[in-house]
Parts: structure tokens; sequence; C-alpha cells
């Protein structure tokens, strides 16, 4: 594209020359042919995206985008990774007035890495707009967010507590907001923040705009969207790509549920873990290992959603830093965790599907490095291992343990 090519957004316009309507607006980039694969978008977003290297829409993407521009409200089931910031953000950009320094858009997030992601994406993407978009989150200065607020923000990301302690002290309003995602709905149940949601969302005008993904659908979830969405959103399925990565060596251990820590102990003598991310499927779990291992004389540590933020944040610190050898995690905590330069990761209790199998491989052998991904298979797990290897297809080499061939 070319950089004297028309652009189709409006700049903030004199008195005499009301803004276009969105439905204006597409009906311009449609005439001008700018595009996002087979999605028309204004030529700011197309330059924009073009910068982020994005060329063609993920399947969310291409499924979600249209009925969000219709302004319609939208339950998203869709995993981290499958481009569904975008997929958001994308029809909050267009949608967004910039001349109107009052907040347009809130989007809700489990956790201060995602919130700061998702701010950076949305700003990227509306950067050649003016758009001004704000990341307000707890174990940060409360006063520099205030701040960035009072400086004007059309759209604020942020995690629920933060929103709500900003919004009981009056300096968040919400009474112009027009659209209001929920991103990760499942992980803010988990982290016991559901109370705060519901709360933030009976603050919002009612003829807003409401679009929820989650990776998952409880109870809980499919709740909110039956009392705070409209009539008939609408409803789109997403699954990862099961393809594993090939730079990532994947091994599987068949051994006992009681000799798991020996086996792990094993393996560190083999592999010599300088850093090594486990993964268990609950707190209790986290906790436990990360007690036996402390005992043993391990450099250790718990991730999880029970811990606050600040200790996460400090915790996964340490980790990147390498003052911790093993970080124990929850499939919650890890979501979105982004360590370069991890080698190992090691599924002690087996993957619930095979979707969760790729998420933790692909923790390590990132940006084209090599990495080991191992998954410890017990007595009760070879019916699940069976179904994971169908579905994935993946080639995984059976490991030999000492503990059994010495």
């Amino acid at each position: 594209m070319s950089q004297t090519d028309q652009d189709l957004d409006v700049a903030p316009a004199a008195a005499a020359s009301p803004r276009p309507s969105d439905f204006e607006l597409t009906a311009i980039a449609q005439a001008s042919g700018y595009r996002f694969g087979e999605i028309v978008v204004p030529a700011t977003i197309a330059r924009a995206l073009e910068s982020m290297g994005f060329v063609t829409p993920t399947e969310v993407q291409a499924r979600s985008i249209p009925p969000l521009r219709e302004g319609r409200d939208l339950i998203g089931q869709a995993q981290t990774g499958t481009g569904k910031t975008a997929a958001f953000g994308i029809p909050i950009v267009e949608k967004i007035e910039p001349a109107s320094a009052h907040v347009q858009a809130l989007v809700l997030t489990p956790t201060r890495e995602l919130c700061v992601q998702v701010t950076e994406e949305i700003a990227r993407i509306g950067q050649l707009r003016g758009i001004r978009t704000v990341a307000i989150y707890g174990g940060s200065s409360m006063d520099k967010q205030v701040e960035e607020l009072k400086r004007g923000a059309q759209v604020v990301v942020g995690t629920p507590g933060r929103v709500l302690d900003l919004i009981r002290r009056g300096e968040l309003r919400l009474d112009r907001v027009t659209t209001v995602i929920l991103d990760e709905a499942d992980r803010m149940l988990d982290m016991g923040f559901i109370v705060d949601v519901e709360t933030i969302l009976s603050r919002c005008p009612r003829q807003r705009q409401t679009a929820l993904f989650s990776a998952t659908m409880p109870y809980a979830i499919l709740r909110i969207c039956d009392r705070f969405m409209k009539r008939d959103p609408a409803q789109v399925t997403v699954r990862p790509d099961l393809r594993t990565v090939e730079t990532v060596r994947q091994l599987v251990y068949f051994v006992a549920e009681q000799d798991k820590v020996k086996a792990l102990i094993e393996l560190t003598d083999q592999f010599g873990f300088d850093r090594l991310l486990v993964f268990r499927h609950t707190q209790i779990g986290v906790d436990r290992l990360a007690a036996t291992l402390q005992r043993r004389g391990k450099n250790v540590a718990g991730l999880h959603g029970g811990l606050s933020q600040r200790e996460r944040d400090r915790t996964l610190a340490a980790f990147r830093a390498g003052k911790i050898q093993f970080l124990i995690a929850t499939n919650v905590a890890s979501r979105g965790l982004d360590i370069t330069d991890l080698p190992y990761v090691v599924s002690y209790d087996i993957p619930e599907d095979a979707d969760t199998y790729v998420h933790r491989i692909g923790r390590t052998g990132r940006a084209g490095k090599e990495g080991t991904a191992i998954t410890f298979v017990g007595e009760w797990d070879l019916d699940a291992w069976e179904a994971i290897r169908a579905e994935v297809g993946a080639n995984v080499e059976e490991g030999q343990l000492d503990l059994y061939h010495g």
C-alpha cells in the first residue's frame, strides 16, 4: 500500500462536518478495497496491521470481527494464542471516536501480564487513528494510573480489582462506554474475580455491546452471558492449531504416581535442568510438590491463582532472571506466560486434553529455539494419553528411567 493512499478514517471534523457513522466508514472502506485477508478495513488500520506483520486473519478473527462490527454481543470460545486480541481490538478501534476523550471501550483481563499485552496490541492497531489506550492493574501505582486516565483515554484495559477500585473512588467513569470485552473469562472465575466482573458490568450502560472470550465455558460464565448480554449473541468456537512445534523434542515417561518425585530428580541429574517449568493440575498439587522439592534442597517456587499479583510478578521475575531453578505452575497461572530461552517443561500431571498438551509444550522451543517437553504418564493415565496422542499426532519418544531399568 502506498503512503500516499487516501486515509479512510475521518480526522476530528469541523463542526459543520459530523463524523461518518460506523456503517458509512465501512462502506467507504469497501469502496476502496483495503483488506486484512478477506476482511475490509480502513486504511489506518490496514497500515497498522501491516506494520505488525498481520497479513491473514486467524479463524477467530475472521469469524468474530463481522458480528462485532454489526454491534452484536458475542460469546467466543478460544484459547490463548488464537489471535483473539485483534479479533476484538480491530472492531474497537474502528468504533472509537478519537476526538472524544472519554472512555468508550473497556477490556477486562485476569492478570497484569495479559492486561499489558492487550493494551500494547490495541494501541498498535489504533496508532494511526490517535486512539489513547490505558492499562490499569493492581500491584502498581494507582496515582500514576489515575494521572493517565485524567489525560484522557478512549480504551481502558484493566484487571477487575483495580478497575473496581477506581470506579468506587470516582476516578474511572464508564457511563459512556459502548463496548465491554471480557478476556479469558474462565481464568477470572478461577482467580475469584467473577463478583467484581458482575459489579463492573452493572455499572456500564445497558445499551453497550458485550463480548466474552473464554477457553472453557463453565456454568458461572454462561450465567454471566445470560444475565449481561442481549438476546441471541453471536457464538464463535475455535479450536487452536494442534500442530506441535517442530523445534520441541517430545518425551514421554511411563511412571507410577508414587514414583514421580524420584523420576523428576533423576531427570534433573540426567538433563541438568538450569530452569524448568513443571505443570500440575491444582494449587494444592503445586504447593505440595514445591514443598517436597524444597526439602530436597532444590531452588523452587510455585505459581498459581491463589497468590497475589505482586507475589506472581516477583516469582516470575526471579525465574526469568535464573534465580529460581524449578517453577511449579498450574495451567491457569501459565496462560500467556512468555519466557524466552526456556529449554525444558515437564507435565508432572498429564494434560487434561490435546489442547492443553499443545499449550504446555509451546512454552518451550519459542522463537525457533530448541526445547524439550517431557510428559509423565501414570498408571491411571494410559487411556487419556492415547487420546492425546491420537488427536495431536505428534512424534513422541518414549524415555527410559534408571528408576525402573537401572
